[in-house]
């Protein structure tokens, strides 16, 4: 397909995932540059577009670049088979759910609702919040910003050294010495903010907004043992003579090589941890098989396993936020950590359920038109505090 073609299916939104990943591959492409801008400009004088002033060709340009840059890099930890997003069968056959407008770059309808949309931005003018930078939290208490320190040796942590690499992930190096005491080290990301960071046995940690990680600088001789709250996503350095364990809030996961998502925030309901390959003991009781999730209740204690959606529970990691049936209160639970804000209730929003994809690159006045064009929510913002209300209740 010609990068015409597609272009004109993605304004349309009716482009696939693979064609989508077409589209930013021939974007990249220096001969195509030039006729992106041209086509995004012609685009921008039909009276479809023309009064969609959220945007313009130029930031609209940017966007598609930045997906793409994105796509390069991202790491797939787990084969998706996918498909058009409107023959999936939750899409089709969510009867109790509203499926929101997706804005993964994939269907952002153009010529919909465009007027209802530039209304709502008026109101929707969410004030810029203070930067958020992950903070590595040293044996002594002392507190480092990732973003703003140089690469290289940032730290010696007792026979480690602390690195920061090239590419602003963290790392450690063992020096020829003895351990010696455990020396801890915590990683804290605040709202808005996700971080990657190698531990000192080589095991990888994806950290979600709103989390952190605690873990010595040199593991001891018996096990690898760390504590995390928030979310965190782990792939597992084998080593079969020390066990890798995750406590979260009275859920240990002991592994010896193996890739999983531990989901641990105190406000949720429950403490989840969900296998993608290997093999895990949760609590020393229940073994997990891939594609399981391991639920523990905070109000009783009861340990279940279910076969959760791979994608939803993956999402934030692979840049998504992904809904599906998902009840309004825990949507906004991310939102308010992804985007910093707080968020307050109006009316009986018991029932309320959303599904969709939408990329976390997205602005939060993007989402929540999105979420407001369901006509089942809306939302005022004051400051930088949104209140949610059944939709009829507003209008």
């Amino acid at each position: 397909m010609t990068f015409e073609a597609l272009f004109q299916k993605y304004m349309s939104g009716t482009l696939n995932v693979e064609e989508l990943r077409q589209f930013r591959m021939m974007a990249r492409q220096p001969e195509n540059k030039a006729l992106l801008d041209q086509l995004l400009q012609q685009a921008f004088t039909d009276p479809a577009y023309i009064e969609n002033a959220d945007y313009n060709a130029e930031e609209m340009a940017a966007d598609i670049m930045m997906q793409a840059r994105m796509q390069d890099a991202a790491m797939n930890v787990v084969h998706k088979v996918y498909t058009p997003l409107i023959s999936r069968s939750w899409f089709k056959y969510a009867a109790a759910a509203a499926i929101f407008l997706v804005l993964l770059g994939i269907s952002w309808k153009w010529h919909t609702h465009h007027y209802r949309a530039n209304k709502m931005m008026a109101r929707l003018e969410l004030p810029a919040g203070k930067a958020a930078h992950p903070i590595l939290i040293l044996g002594d208490g002392s507190r480092i910003s990732l973003d703003s320190a140089g690469n290289g040796t940032i730290a010696q942590q007792g026979a480690a050294q602390v690195v920061k690499l090239a590419n602003g992930q963290l790392a450690y190096r063992s020096l020829d010495a003895k351990a010696g005491e455990l020396i801890f080290n915590t990683m804290q990301t605040p709202n808005g903010s996700q971080y990657q960071l190698t531990l000192p046995d080589g095991s990888r940690v994806w950290l979600n907004a709103a989390s952190a990680i605690r873990y010595p600088a040199t593991f001891a001789d018996s096990n690898r043992r760390v504590e995390v709250t928030g979310e965190a996503y782990f792939d597992i350095a084998a080593d079969a003579r020390k066990p890798f364990i995750v406590a979260a809030k009275g859920m240990d996961i002991q592994v010896l090589g193996t890739a999983f998502n531990v989901k641990a925030y105190t406000e949720e309901e429950a403490i989840t941890t969900t296998l993608v390959q290997g093999a895990v003991k949760v609590n020393n009781q229940m073994v997990l098989h891939p594609g399981e999730q391991a639920v523990l209740q905070h109000r009783t204690g009861q340990l279940l396993v279910n076969k959760p959606n791979m994608e939803e529970t993956l999402g934030w990691k692979n840049g998504e936020f992904y809904f599906r049936e998902t009840n309004i209160r825990s949507i906004m639970q991310e939102v308010a950590r992804w985007y910093d804000v707080e968020v307050k209730y109006e009316g009986d929003l018991t029932n309320v359920t959303l599904s969709g994809i939408v990329a976390r690159t997205a602005g939060i006045t993007q989402l929540l038109k999105a979420l407001e064009l369901t006509k089942i929510v809306h939302f005022k913002i004051q400051g930088r505090t949104i209140t949610v209300m059944p939709y009829q209740a507003a209008n």
